[in-house]
C-alpha cells in the first residue's frame, strides 16, 4: 500500500500514509486506474487520428491526394469552440430561474 501511495499518488512521506484510510486508498486508486485508461483512450485517439490525417484519395490511375489539405479541414476549431459555447448557454439558462427562488426561500 505505501509503495502505491509513493509510486502513483505523490505521497512523500509516510503520515501521509498512515493517515490514509482503507476505504480513501480504495478509492484514491480507483480514481488512478481511470486516469490512466482516460490516458489510454487519449494514446489510442491520437494514434487513430494520425492514421485518418494521412489519408488519401485515388485521383487517377497511379495517382492520389490527401483528403485533407488544410489543418482546418480535418479539425475546425472555432466551430467546435462555437458548440461548446452553445451548450454552456443551454445549460445555464436551465438552471437560471433556480439561484431566485433559493435566494427568496433563505
Amino acid at each position: 500500500m505505501a509503495v502505491n501511495c509513493f509510486r502513483y499518488l505523490g505521497f512523500t512521506s509516510f503520515d501521509q500514509v498512515d493517515q490514509l484510510t482503507i476505504a480513501q486508498y480504495e478509492v484514491m486508486m480507483e480514481s488512478l486506474e481511470l486516469k490512466m485508461l482516460d490516458q489510454n483512450l487519449h494514446e489510442h485517439r491520437q494514434a487513430f487520428l494520425n492514421f485518418v490525417v494521412r489519408a488519401e484519395k485515388k485521383t487517377g490511375k497511379n495517382r492520389s491526394k490527401p483528403v485533407y489539405k488544410k489543418f482546418q479541414q480535418f479539425f475546425d476549431y472555432d466551430a467546435e469552440l462555437a458548440k461548446v459555447k452553445q451548450r454552456r448557454k443551454k445549460k445555464q439558462s436551465r438552471f437560471s430561474g433556480i439561484g431566485k427562488l433559493l435566494k427568496k426561500g433563505e
